[in-house]
């Protein structure tokens, strides 16, 4: 096969030379390489490199000789020696891991990529672990979901399913779905929580968006790139006509596209609101999680020990809309009638599972005998007496999926103050960022991180940054999404917390009397 468009090769074709200009372009070209040559060197220069600076992931690639990473400004370089060849795609899949913050996959099934990909493949590029030029045991069966560009190429490869990715679509089984957003370049990551304002005018020339009322007119020429994701970050709305599938794309982004500026949100929080919404519903219905069939399963836990919040906890967990979820409450000492519990809570729309826990055990080991009860493929945490809007949980697998991170959380942006009587909105900590801190009641991890940081440590208090120092000691990510759907409270019953009320009355943007009614906090009623 002939060597890939801005690869230089060495004669023998096993030491390979790339310099592309963005993370785009190098995902593109390992879901092109799949079958194309065995590799034993390779060099890449990526030249706008956006993923934490001071950050480097794991190859996830056997046989390593050599590894060297450097970084200077938006420059990657990475130099990568193998003692056996390895499949060109999966090499570069392995240094798209090292520069791109990558997740340990929640799906047990093994996907296997067929040579003859195009560029619709490439959201797949960072989770190429297996290519079907690779040998495997033959007692074993070869793939468990099989990915090809045509229905009828690799017939005889033994597999569970078959998803065929081309210019035309996705379909699994069947079943088509149209997968035009890449979760990859497409996302919210670096969007506030509020302080945009700027509004761009749109209009379809020639198959290409026009956008102006900037300090530049701009061109999008295609699909957006990750160049005009960075271009638009300080943007709110583009205004005007533009294509479904560019729609789409802005949208999960977090920009919010309107017909006409009568269609305007009218406050801040419509706004955010808005935004949060058509990013969700973009990411998720033309995304690749869907067509790949492999939603995570959700396993909430909740310790409580005070039997005033039960009926307000029950009450957010019966809310939550996401369709895979099991939930845990621990009754954490003699205070919570057991029985009670359990009789209440048979209503609720999920599974719930009560756990008795002595009063002798502090709350991190309660909270790791919760989880080591838990089926859910990722595990989260909710407090007894927050607030939580329907789509919580969605807004915390999306965010974990685009981010890559190993825990994410959502902002604390608003806060609740009982005895005062108000909530605030109080955007300090910047929202879709790397950071290392995070709601505690709202932190999402998976089962596997979690056991590989050795779980939540035994303390009475603190349980939450222990568990954010682990991943963080461990080279992990820690990732704070918007704070929409999620209200702190600062009950007047003697709060765990030792921060005064008067600190969350610093900094507001806004207040509302009262506790704030939306749909997206479940607070209406």
């Amino acid at each position: 096969m002939a060597v890939p468009v801005g690869v230089r090769a060495s004669r023998d074709g096993r030491a390979w030379r790339v310099r592309v200009d963005t993370l785009q372009d190098l995902r593109a070209l390992t879901v092109a390489s799949v079958g194309v040559a065995l590799l034993t060197d390779l060099e890449v220069s990526v030249i706008g490199c956006r993923s934490p600076q001071d950050w480097i992931g794991r190859p996830g690639l056997a046989h390593i000789d050599r590894l060297e990473v450097t970084r200077s400004g938006l420059r990657a370089d990475v130099r990568l020696s193998l003692s056996q060849p390895a499949d060109a795609a999966r090499v570069l899949a392995a240094v798209l891991r090292m520069l791109c913050p990558t997740n340990s996959a929640t799906d047990a099934r093994q996907v296997t990529l067929a040579s003859g990909l195009g560029d619709a493949a490439r959201p797949l590029a960072q989770r190429v672990h297996d290519v079907t030029s690779v040998e495997r045991d033959r007692h074993v069966r070869r793939a468990d979901i099989l990915v090809v560009a045509h229905d009828s190429e690799e017939a005889l490869l033994e597999r569970e399913s078959t998803v065929v990715v081309n210019e035309t679509g996705w379909t699994r089984d069947g079943e088509h779905f149209e997968v035009c957003v890449d979760p990859s370049v497409h996302n919210p990551i670096g969007r506030p929580s509020h302080g945009l304002d700027r509004m761009l005018t749109a209009r379809m020339r020639e198959g290409s968006l026009e956008l102006g009322g900037g300090l530049r007119p701009r061109r999008i020429h295609g699909d957006v790139t990750e160049k005009d994701v960075a271009s638009l970050s300080d943007t709110r709305a583009v205004v005007g006509e533009v294509s479904e599938r560019l729609s789409r794309q802005l949208a999960a982004c977090g920009i919010v596209v309107l017909a006409s500026e009568s269609q305007a949100p009218s406050s801040e929080l419509e706004w955010q609101a808005t935004s949060v919404r058509e990013r969700r519903h973009a990411l998720r219905a033309y995304g690749p999680w869907a067509a790949m069939g492999s939603w995570p399963s959700v396993s909430v836990v909740m310790s409580t020990h005070r039997p005033a919040h039960i009926d307000h906890a029950l009450a957010q967990i019966a809310l939550l809309s996401y369709p895979k979820l099991e939930v845990l409450i621990a009754a954490h000492g003699d205070e919570i009638d057991v029985d009670a519990l359990r009789r209440t809570s048979d209503g609720l729309p999920h599974p719930v599972t009560i756990i008795p826990v002595d009063r002798s055990r502090n709350l991190g080991e309660a909270l790791q005998i919760l989880c080591t009860a838990a089926s859910g493929d990722l595990i989260t945490k909710m407090d007894d007496d927050d607030y939580y809007g329907p789509d919580h949980i969605w807004d915390l697998v999306l965010a974990r999926e685009y981010s890559g991170a190993q825990v994410v959380g959502k902002a604390l942006d608003w806060i609740h103050l009982e005895a005062q009587g108000v909530t605030v909105f109080r955007p300090v900590y910047p929202a879709e960022s790397y950071a290392d801190f995070v709601c505690g009641g709202t932190m999402l991890i998976s089962r596997g991180d979690l056991a590989s940081v050795g779980g939540w440590r035994p303390v009475p208090k603190s349980v939450d940054r222990a568990l954010l120092d682990r991943v963080i000691d461990d080279g992990g990510l820690v990732y704070r999404t918007h704070g929409l759907g999620y209200v702190y409270v600062r009950r007047s019953d003697g709060h765990t917390a030792t921060v005064s009320d008067e600190h969350f009355l610093k900094k507001n943007v806004s207040r509302v009397d009262g506790l704030v009614r939306h749909p997206e906090f479940g607070t209406l009623a």
